[in-house]
């Protein structure tokens, strides 16, 4: 009975000692592996944050007279960028100018009315003219007695009403003189040089506005990033001159495979790692996801990579400032919220 008794003990203390054996066992398991940290991996771009980067063009054709800027030059807001050639446009308002203020002054003269000096003078001008009328009528009338008498041909009494009839146009001319600066301007004249100055100045604000088109002025401060052309090239209308970046104001646009875009979420932690500066972690957070798949436009390093499978574009805000520059190839980790 012993005996029986002692090896139902033994058996009970086996069946303890594989248990504790085998748990032990997993518990060693457990910390040997422990659970893997789940993350999307991605390569991604640095790029300006939208409104930040402005390209800068010229609305008209033409010459670059002037590019003062370099690439890496930080401007101000409103610096010169560009200017292009105006020499023409310059000697075309001018031209305007010289025209409205002369359009100016005849309609100021006009308008003013006439003065009793120009009066007077007027009327002096209309008693010299009767009284020179009157002289060469009396001379016709002489000439005419002594035609009839015969003591002169009639080549001389016609020359004396020839002269007479100078003297009567003369006289009335000075009359209408007389008239027209007593009753002042008519609205006619008056109505064409008031159009007369409406077109100069409208040719003198075209020319001007035309003038102001040719200095290409930095919109936003920041670093002129890109230079396309150079002083002295021929550019068309719209076509780019340069680009201006406020390169403070960065965001990481990431491609993250299809598959695994599931796994990301707006506001998940993101790491940031460039070779440009090895051994760097750039912290930032997922701020939009696209939403449509599109194909890959960053080149990714793991060869092993399906350079096939659509991507969708992830954009990461850093959380500080970086070194990092517009335009770098960086890897990307996004550790969903449960990781981070």
């Amino acid at each position: 009975m012993r005996r029986k008794f002692a090896f139902i003990i033994g058996l009970v203390v086996l069946a303890a000692m594989g248990y504790l054996f085998s748990s032990g066992s997993d518990a060693r398991k457990d910390v040997a592996n422990p659970p893997t940290e789940r993350y999307a991996a991605a390569e991604g771009k640095v790029e300006v944050l939208p409104g930040f980067e402005v390209e800068l063009s010229s609305e008209l054709e033409g010459r670059i007279e002037s590019f003062p800027v370099k690439e890496g030059d930080i401007v101000n807001k409103g610096d010169l960028i560009a200017m292009m050639a105006n020499s023409d446009i310059k000697a075309k308002l001018r031209e305007s100018e010289a025209e409205l203020s002369v359009a100016g002054s005849k309609l100021k003269e006009i308008a003013s009315g006439s003065r009793e000096e120009e009066i007077k003078e007027a009327a002096a001008s209309l008693e010299s003219a009767k009284a020179a009328m009157e002289f060469e009528r009396a001379s016709r009338d002489r000439h005419s007695l002594l035609f009839v008498k015969g003591y002169i041909p009639r080549e001389q009494l016609e020359e004396k009403e020839r002269n007479l009839k100078v003297a009567i146009s003369a006289v009335k001319k000075a009359e209408e003189t007389k008239t027209l600066l007593e009753k002042g301007p008519k609205k006619e004249t008056i109505g064409l040089y008031e159009e007369e100055i409406g077109r100069a100045k409208a040719a003198a604000q075209y020319y001007r506005k035309l003038l102001e088109k040719t200095y290409i002025t930095a919109p936003i401060a920041g670093k002129v990033i890109r230079k396309y052309f150079q002083e002295g090239e021929s550019v068309t209308k719209d076509k780019a001159l340069a680009a201006v970046a406020d390169i403070a104001q960065l965001r990481i646009n990431a491609e993250v495979d299809e598959t695994d875009i599931g796994m990301v979420h707006p506001g998940d932690r993101a790491e940031i790692r460039s070779d440009t500066f090895a051994g760097e972690v750039f912290r930032g957070r997922v701020e939009e996801i696209s939403d449509y798949a599109g194909i890959r436009k960053v080149k990714p390093n793991d060869q092993a990579k399906n350079l096939d499978m659509k991507v969708v574009q992830v954009k990461i805000r850093l959380e500080d400032k970086t070194s990092l520059k517009p335009g770098m190839t960086v890897d990307v980790k996004v550790l969903p919220k449960k990781n981070g």
